[in-house]
């Protein structure tokens, strides 16, 4: 038996990967927030598109800079995603509340986040409006990753506990691999 839902509870996708976006501001200075409305949007070329309300620090900064990277990050991480999550950019410096430390990028001047498990650098390319949201459409300039914990093949997840959002404070790692049926 199904129910219906309103139409306008977008939770019915998640969860959906928790990242860490560091951005920086016209006059140098790092900001984070998290989001989970990140997407591959294009092979060839490669292109992402990330989500992001209009209004919020994160946003100005890469409507100013046109660069970001996202940092994908595991359970460890929970409440530093948490709390880059639920405090504004504009109030206080959430880089430096949170201890971050830069992780070296080689095309972008904004760093990704040392601790990680990888972070992508990214250029804008072009910006959509879409509701509350512009959504801005990026090149990845350079991905980098922990060879600890990435493969050939992707995420090595007996290791990489991914971060998945929920809703509010609640969160999820995945806990079991499952294999569809060979052809």
């Amino acid at each position: 038996m199904y129910v219906d839902i309103d139409p306008s509870d977008y939770r019915v996708l998640h969860p959906r990967p928790a990242y860490l976006i560091v951005s920086r501001s016209r006059d140098g200075v790092l900001n984070v927030m998290a989001a989970s409305w990140v997407m591959p949007v294009s092979e060839e070329p490669p292109y992402i598109i990330l989500s992001i309300e209009r209004g919020n620090k994160t946003h100005e900064n890469i409507l100013d800079t046109k660069e970001f990277t996202i940092n994908i990050v595991g359970e460890e991480h929970v409440n530093i995603v948490y709390k880059a999550g639920t405090v504004s950019g504009r109030k206080i410096n959430k880089w430096e509340m949170l201890g971050l430390k830069p992780a070296p990028s080689k095309y972008i001047s904004v760093p990704g986040i040392q601790g990680s498990y990888g972070y992508i650098e990214c250029v804008v390319s072009n910006t959509f409006r879409a509701g509350e949201c512009d959504l801005f459409m990026c090149e990845p300039k350079a991905i980098h990753v922990r060879s600890d914990l990435y493969e050939k093949y992707g995420w090595n997840l007996r290791k990489a506990r991914i971060l998945l959002h929920m809703r509010g404070r609640v969160f999820v790692v995945p806990g079991k691999l499952v294999f569809a049926e060979k052809k």
